[in-house]
């Protein structure tokens, strides 16, 4: 699954890393461009502050655990 999300404050980073890390398998944050980052890793995570869009990626149904964070819960991106 592929959601849009948004992370504006460290607050939110963290709150967010501390989720993703009850993720079993693996989770990414995109920009959908050129850049990908370990979505459980606090750096990685802030490092999408630079970013004009973010998308969680996880081969798992994570939207339980992200859905305050999901820009746009009607349409997710299924790959």
């Amino acid at each position: 699954m592929r959601y849009r999300i948004r992370l504006e404050t460290m607050a939110e980073v963290n709150k967010f890393v501390g989720l993703a890390g009850k993720v079993k398998g693996k989770l990414t944050l995109t920009d959908g461009d050129n850049f990908t980052v370990n979505g459980k890793s606090l750096l990685g995570a802030m490092y999408t502050f630079e970013w004009e869009r973010i998308y969680c990626e996880s081969e798992n149904e994570i939207y339980h655990l992200i859905k305050d964070f999901v820009v746009d819960e009607s349409d997710p991106i299924v790959d």
